[in-house]
């Protein structure tokens, strides 16, 4: 029974009610602790022999609803989430100009600090972008679109441009690593979302 009861809250990802406004995400220095076996999780008052999932995972769904920006929730995206806040300490940490830093601790935290100087990105504008935009206004056929994709592949770190490239387990030979070619994650729907006036189309806008 204990371990039915741990193995539920690990997987704990049910329907949880939406949350009101987001919390204020901060960096964190260390992850919060959770146990294991965490007994405030569990639904005491649920009868486990008719619903166990709300028995073993009824608590932590009520203290944990999903976040308003999120479509769903879970112990994972929890975690996940908790990282990036972690990830954002470390970060921190290492862009402040301490004379202890690293060669390593100088180069992420330079780095960091200058992706966060909003001030200085703001009075680039898009100027960055322009000699890529100029290429791209400037295509006029279908070869020189796939001479144009390869070298926007090396200067996005490969993000997936129409197609995306790598490295993967050969589904009929698992001893075999083999390169995998596919669609690009564009990730826009179809005009019709933009356009439709219906109450249902103008409601999934909002």
């Amino acid at each position: 029974m204990t371990r039915a009861i741990l193995v539920a809250l690990v997987l704990a990802a049910g329907p949880t009610p939406p949350a009101g406004p987001a919390p204020q995400k901060h960096p964190l220095q260390e992850l919060p602790y959770t146990p294991s076996l965490d007994l405030a999780a569990m639904d005491r008052s649920a009868d486990p022999c008719a619903d166990f999932y709300q028995y073993s995972c009824g608590g932590w769904m009520k203290a944990n609803p999903i976040p308003p920006d999120q479509a769903s929730w879970s112990v994972y995206g929890k975690l996940a989430d908790e990282n990036q806040q972690l990830l954002w300490g470390i970060l921190e940490d290492a862009a402040r100009p301490a004379p202890g830093r690293t060669p390593a601790q100088q180069k992420i935290g330079d780095f960091f600090a200058s992706c966060m100087d909003e001030p200085a990105l703001e009075k680039l504008g898009p100027s960055p972008l322009l000699s890529e935009l100029k290429a791209v206004d400037a295509l006029r056929t279908r070869a020189e679109v796939a001479a144009l994709l390869p070298a926007l592949h090396l200067s996005t770190s490969g993000k997936s441009l129409m197609f995306g490239f790598g490295s993967d387990q050969d589904f009929g030979d698992a001893t075999q690593v083999i390169a995998f070619l596919d669609a690009g994650g564009l990730g826009l729907p179809d005009r019709d979302y933009y356009l439709k006036d219906d109450a249902r189309s103008k409601e999934i806008r909002d």
